[in-house]
């Protein structure tokens, strides 16, 4: 789960916090005072990101040292600036009522769930911008920016289609008949329920999704196709193609390999890495991508979004609750935002945290058994290299805000690789499944059978 997935996602869970009050309770809305506040919210931070840009450029061209260390550390000064594009969403949400203001407007559309779904568009409009703002800064020129648009708010979709799917379903089943209403009023769990197979759903038919939202085109280099083959052979990896991603002038430099089941699993290699890597590079960098597979790390992250979901009501009912309890029951009633913050804090530390550490330990993890798969620990290190500097990543990053990325740094990768070689014994446990996994495994059927005795 990316960076933009996961505030993209919380951004949602703020959205359907806020009740949309009875007709007969709505006051008044001040409609230009709604759409300022709305606009100065969601451009406020891409205004902020071209500031920052700015006072980097100027940086750089009076002192080069200190520019080199601000780019090395670009990607938490984006970070920061995208929390506040959620915190400007947040308070538009609370504070000026934008999914009050979209309902009203839009009381033609019959679908009740999705029209308040509507109301995440300038979420989805600042995150672009920003993104648009600081790629100038650590990307050579020739960018087209239409291209550069598609391709964020492709990347935004693939969340974003399963909660649209959801929210379908949700606005179908009020269709239903009154006593089955009834039923799943009584059983609300059941809708929490419905998320099981949307998520489940998302990850299975992920490659087909790939597929329709970006061009691709098979694999016609011969010799590569059938190196990747024997590859996937000695691995015991069954997938259906190879399909080589069409960046454009994005030049995008990665690897993928997309589905949990073999019969729809898709390897994908993007054009640049097709032109700019060695057929030997090539190779590790899939062995990488074969390691999720082989220490199943895609259906750990569908386990991971479940214990979410069965962990947050423990959350609620023995922390959330009774914190909330010692407010004033008038700050409570008359402030919904004050009720969302708990819901919010929880959301953060389990992803932005917990899932960003088990996440770094599991790259690790594909490192090794790139380098165990393919025997060849120089060409991988020199991979890992190359993209850094293909891609703009930097090639080390302080520890302090490596804690915020789904990946280690390129260094730290480097470094474990080398400690493989000199056979060291605390990376071998990475051969077999991580704590990490297990724990998730054992946690997920006790939380849910705690879940049931208190809710049922």
């Amino acid at each position: 789960m990316g960076q933009l997935s996961i505030i993209l996602i919380a951004g949602f869970l703020c959205l359907f916090a806020y009740e949309i009050p009875e007709p007969e309770d709505i006051e008044e809305i001040n409609t230009i005072k709604t759409l300022l506040w709305s606009v100065l919210l969601t451009v406020g931070p891409i205004v902020v990101a071209y500031l920052f840009t700015v006072l980097v450029s100027g940086i750089y061209k009076v002192k080069k040292l200190i520019a080199d260390n601000i780019f090395s550390e670009l990607g938490i000064y984006r970070f920061v600036v995208e929390l506040l594009c959620f915190g400007a969403y947040y308070i538009n949400i609370f504070i000026f009522d934008l999914p009050l203001y979209v309902h009203l407007h839009l009381l033609f559309f019959p679908f009740f769930e999705l029209r308040q779904g509507l109301a995440i568009l300038p979420l989805i409009i600042s995150l672009i911008g920003v993104r648009l703002v600081f790629h100038q800064l650590n990307r050579s020129s020739g960018i087209r920016y239409i291209e550069l648009v598609s391709f964020h708010l492709k990347f935004l979709l693939i969340p974003l289609i399963p909660l649209l799917i959801y929210l379908t379903s949700l606005d179908v089943l009020v269709r239903l008949p009154e006593n089955v209403l009834d039923f799943l009023g009584e059983h609300s769990y059941l809708l929490i329920g419905l998320l099981v197979p949307v998520l489940a759903g998302a990850y299975i038919f992920a490659p087909l999704l790939m597929q329709f939202m970006w061009k691709t085109k098979p694999l016609t280099d011969v010799v590569l196709r059938e190196k990747l083959e024997k590859l996937t052979e000695k691995s015991k990896t069954k997938y259906k193609d190879i399909a080589v991603w069409q960046t454009g002038s994005l030049l995008i430099a990665n690897a993928a390999v997309a589905g949990t089941l073999h019969w729809n699993r898709r390897i994908f290699l993007t054009d640049a890495l097709l032109q700019y890597f060695t057929d030997d590079q090539i190779e590790t960098i899939v062995a990488h991508e074969l390691g999720h597979i082989r220490y199943k790390h895609i259906p750990t992250y569908v386990l991971f979004s479940l214990l979410y979901l069965l962990s947050y009501p423990l959350f609620y009912s023995y922390i959330e609750q009774p914190v909330f309890g010692l407010f004033p029951q008038n700050l409570i009633e008359n402030y919904p935002i004050v009720t969302s913050i708990g819901s919010m804090i929880f959301f953060i530390l389990y992803f932005i945290f917990g899932f960003r550490y088990v996440s770094r330990r599991f790259e690790h993890q594909a490192d090794l058994y790139a380098v165990s798969l393919t025997n060849k620990p120089e060409v991988f290190i020199s991979a890992l290299e190359r993209l850094a500097i293909f891609n703009s990543i930097p090639i080390t990053v302080r520890r302090i805000i490596e804690i915020f990325n789904t990946h280690p740094s390129i260094h730290r990768r480097v470094d474990f690789v080398n400690r493989f070689i000199k056979d060291d014994n605390l990376v071998k446990r990475y051969h077999g499944y991580l704590l990490e996994a297990k724990i998730l495994v054992l946690l997920l059927p006790i939380f849910l059978v705690i879940v049931l005795i208190l809710f049922l």
